[in-house]
C-alpha cells in the first residue's frame, strides 16, 4: 500500500473532520478509496469519512485492506506537515509509516497499528427530504451565541428562512437566515422541519471546515440530523442523534 497527498497540510485538515468525534478507528482502503464509519463513543453520533483515490496523487491499494488507527495520534503527526511537503502513507510491520517529503529531505513517523474489532457501523436508514444549505462560518458564529444560553439548540427549516432558536435559564437566543442570503444559499421543504440537538457536537461537526465551506444540513422533525461537508479532497457526513422534547 502507498498512498501520496500533494500537500500534507491538506491531509491534516481532512482527518482533522474526524477526530473532532472519535479517538479510533478502523479505515477501509478500497476501489473507494479511503473510508471510515465510526460512532463516537457516547453513541449518540456518527461519522462517514471518504477521501477518493482521485484526491491522491498515488493511490496504490493491491487488494482491500483494513488499518486500525489511535486517530488522535495520527492527526498530531499529520500536524507537523508544513506547506510544500508531500505525505506518503504505507505500513511496516504492523505499523502505519508516515512520511513527509521535501525538497531535499524527508521526515518518517511510524505508529502502531491496534485492534478496533470488525463491527461494520451502518449509517442511519432515513430519507431525507429537507435539507439547507449554509455557510460554515454562519453556524460557527451563531452556535457561538448559543452556547451563552443553552447546552442545547433548536433547528427549524421553512421555505424561507433556517432558524436557530435556543431558550435557557439564562435567556433566549434566536439567528434567523433567509433563503438566498450570503449565509444560506438553498433550503428545500415543503412543510418545514425542527429538532433539537447538543450544541457541543454540533461545535465539533463544523469545526474542521474553513470560511469557504457549504454545509449541508439535512433536517426532519425529531429525527436524527445528518450534516455534511466537502474538505481537502474528503467528503464527511455526520449523524446526530436528537433530544426529544415536548411542547
Amino acid at each position: 500500500m502507498k498512498l501520496v497527498i500533494q500537500e500534507a497540510p491538506a491531509l491534516k485538515s481532512a482527518i482533522d473532520s474526524i477526530v473532532c468525534l472519535v479517538e479510533e478507528g478502523q479505515f477501509e482502503l478500497g476501489n473507494e478509496g479511503l473510508v471510515l464509519k465510526a460512532m463516537d463513543p457516547s453513541q449518540i453520533s456518527m461519522v462517514s469519512f471518504r477521501m477518493p483515490k482521485e484526491a491522491f496523487v498515488e493511490y496504490s491499494v493491491p487488494e482491500e485492506m483494513k488499518l486500525g488507527i489511535d486517530i488522535g495520534q495520527f492527526a498530531n503527526i499529520l500536524g507537523r506537515g508544513k506547506r510544500g511537503e508531500r505525505v506518503e502513507l504505507s505500513t511496516e510491520e504492523g505499523r502505519l509509516v508516515v512520511r513527509f517529503l521535501g525538497e531535499k529531505h524527508k521526515r518518517t513517523f511510524k505508529i502502531p497499528l491496534i485492534e478496533t474489532g470488525d463491527r461494520v457501523q451502518k449509517e442511519p436508514k432515513i430519507e431525507f427530504g429537507n435539507y439547507a444549505i449554509v455557510k460554515a462560518d454562519a453556524i460557527k458564529e451563531t452556535l457561538k451565541d448559543a452556547k451563552l444560553i443553552s447546552s442545547h439548540v433548536r433547528l427549524q427549516l421553512t421555505p424561507e428562512q433556517f432558524v436557530v432558536d435556543v431558550r435557557g435559564e439564562n435567556g433566549d437566543v434566536r439567528a434567523e437566515f433567509e433563503k438566498g442570503g450570503d449565509e444560506v444559499s438553498e433550503i428545500k421543504t415543503e412543510n418545514g422541519s425542527k429538532a433539537t440537538f447538543p450544541l457541543q457536537y454540533l461545535e465539533d461537526m463544523v469545526k474542521a471546515t474553513n470560511s469557504n465551506s457549504q454545509v449541508k444540513i439535512n433536517l426532519e422533525t425529531d429525527r436524527p440530523l445528518k450534516l455534511e461537508y466537502d474538505i481537502e479532497g474528503a467528503h464527511v457526513v455526520y449523524f446526530l442523534a436528537p433530544r426529544i422534547e415536548t411542547d
